[in-house]
């Protein structure tokens, strides 16, 4: 029994189950909306089954692909009191509702009050919708023993009148593997030596390695890191490949690139929230956690001086 059906029988009838030839999706709106996966028998998403059957007060993380609410860190971060890093309740553990749900996806949503490190509160309606999407065209002429593909429509709007210099609210998404030795992420870009923020933590070093048309990280699980990738260098996608399982996920951003990019990183910011500008990041965890991420960034929509909101399509 592996790991995806052994989270399918903890959250019983609380989990929404889409179907896709030898493929599933596992949606559990009670989990922050988490979505888990398995393909030919392969769960590739990193599953927390303690977390799943236990949840607590603190951060809860499942793995799977989950939505945040952007930036984690700096003046206006939402995973901050003060210094102490943390998870607000309703991201931890306020459920969502599903309003919709039909044999090809689901929509869920909730209503949330976020509470930023400048100490603003930010009504939101928070929607995420689920759809299977079949094969992508760029993979139809090879011979696949399975495939699953899912769009999300991930989006916050905002309720009350929050000032732009007082807060910033983009949709962030992180889409969580296993590591393995094995395992090498990679983005498809045209330009690769301009496109890396190297501002989250220290310099990759020798994990980075660049080609004519893009770049890979070594995404072992053994060091951590994370690096963005600048929206101004137009990067196509972004992905893993896993030699051991022949195991390829490719993971793109289909936002329409319009509004305010900021930086989301979890650090100091010293040169400010519009000091990066990244629609892409992959995180790579060290032997705690033996795992990394692919994430999607949107843009926050500012109408004069208020925050509208944020919509993701990943």
């Amino acid at each position: 029994m592996n790991e995806y059906i052994k989270l399918r029988n903890i959250k019983g009838n609380a989990a929404i189950e889409l179907r896709e030839g030898a493929s599933r999706l596992l949606l559990c709106p009670d989990m922050g909306g988490r979505v888990f996966v398995e393909v030919a028998g392969i769960v590739p998403h990193r599953i927390d089954l303690q977390a799943a059957a236990h949840p607590g007060d603190d951060f809860n993380n499942y793995g799977g692909n989950n939505l945040w609410p952007a930036p984690e860190g700096g003046m206006y971060g939402f995973n901050y009191k003060g210094n102490e890093w943390y998870v607000q309740p309703v991201v931890n553990k306020q459920s969502f509702k599903t309003v919709a749900w039909d044999s090809n996806g689901a929509m869920l949503r909730k209503r949330a009050a976020l509470l930023n490190r400048a100490g603003t509160v930010i009504e939101t309606l928070i929607s995420r919708e689920i759809k299977l999407s079949g094969c992508p065209v760029m993979l139809e002429n090879y011979e696949l023993e399975a495939c699953l593909s899912y769009t999300t429509v991930d989006s916050f709007k905002v309720i009350n009148e929050v000032q732009a210099d007082a807060g910033l609210l983009a949709a962030w998404t992180l889409e969580q593997f296993d590591a393995t030795g094995d395992t090498i992420s990679f983005c498809i870009v045209d330009n690769p030596y301009q496109t890396i923020n190297f501002d989250y933590y220290e310099h990759p070093g020798k994990r980075i390695s660049y080609y004519e048309k893009g770049f890979t990280y070594r995404t072992d699980g053994r060091s951590r890191g994370q690096i963005g990738i600048k929206v101004e260098a137009r990067a196509k996608q972004i992905g893993f490949y896993d030699f051991d399982r022949r195991l390829l996920c490719l993971r793109c951003n289909g936002s329409d690139g319009n509004g305010l990019y900021f930086n989301i990183a979890d650090n100091d910011q010293p040169a400010g929230p519009l000091s990066a500008a990244d629609n892409y990041s992959i995180f790579n965890s060290d032997t705690d956690m033996g795992a990394f991420e692919l994430e999607t960034i949107g843009a926050a929509k500012v109408d004069g001086s208020l925050i509208q909101g944020s919509e993701l399509i990943s």
